[in-house]
């Protein structure tokens, strides 16, 4: 598996300037500190999954949409 790139603060500007996002200055450090503990654990939580013991379970919440009936409809 490659290494993942390394999110920084000039990455997070990036990326919020793409998603014309407006940051206030030193945002980004607070931002960045916050997506590298959140990027960590979900990779930690996706490596996890992603064992053989775990291929067959299904997330508990389940969606649907408003006004659809049992029918179909």
């Amino acid at each position: 598996m490659a290494k993942r790139k390394e999110v920084t603060p000039a990455t997070i500007g990036a990326l919020a300037d793409f998603a014309e996002l407006p940051l206030k200055p030193g945002r980004e450090a607070v931002i960045n500190a916050t997506l590298e503990a959140w990027i960590k654990d979900a990779n930690e939580l996706s490596r996890k999954m992603s064992a053989e013991k775990y291929r067959n379970l299904a997330p508990a919440t389940v969606f649907t949409h408003p006004g659809e009936t049992e029918e179909g409809g």
